[in-house]
């Protein structure tokens, strides 16, 4: 795929080298947050992750796969101990790392997307959680 590739969501251009830029940015400041970093000790592979997170969001804003991707993260956030105290962390630190790489008009509809999957992450956090502790009674 080619850096200069471009998706529209809601008629606002990205391309994947944004996505790349603010991802791979992202995911070094994590790794140097004295709080994220913790949960993110299970990533051994971290060019490897932000690949696949670049292909993650690449997707979501309407791009066609172009590498093969499992990708759940339900479990791996759950295991890994994310709650709503480091999903607001992660959402602040997510959301400088946009400013400082889009333009307004990028930067508010990737901010709201953000805002949106994180919300769906807690409730399906939560869910997780209770059938896993339903189980392993």
């Amino acid at each position: 795929m080619k850096e200069d590739s471009t998706v529209k969501p809601n008629g606002i251009p990205f391309t994947l080298k944004d996505i790349t830029t603010v991802v791979d940015d992202f995911y070094g400041r994590i790794q140097l947050d004295p709080v994220l970093s913790v949960p993110f000790q299970s990533v051994h592979d971290w060019p490897e992750h932000i690949k696949k997170l670049s292909h993650f969001w690449w997707i979501r804003f309407g791009g066609k796969p172009y590498m093969f991707s499992d990708y759940n993260p339900v479990p791996k956030h759950y295991f890994a101990g994310f709650n709503a105290e480091l999903l607001t962390r992660w959402l602040q630190l997510f959301h400088a790392t946009l400013q400082q790489h889009l333009n307004n008009e990028q930067y508010a509809l990737w901010k709201e997307l953000s805002e949106q999957m994180g919300q769906g992450l807690s409730l399906r956090n939560e869910m997780f959680r209770k059938h896993h502790e339903g189980t392993s009674q």
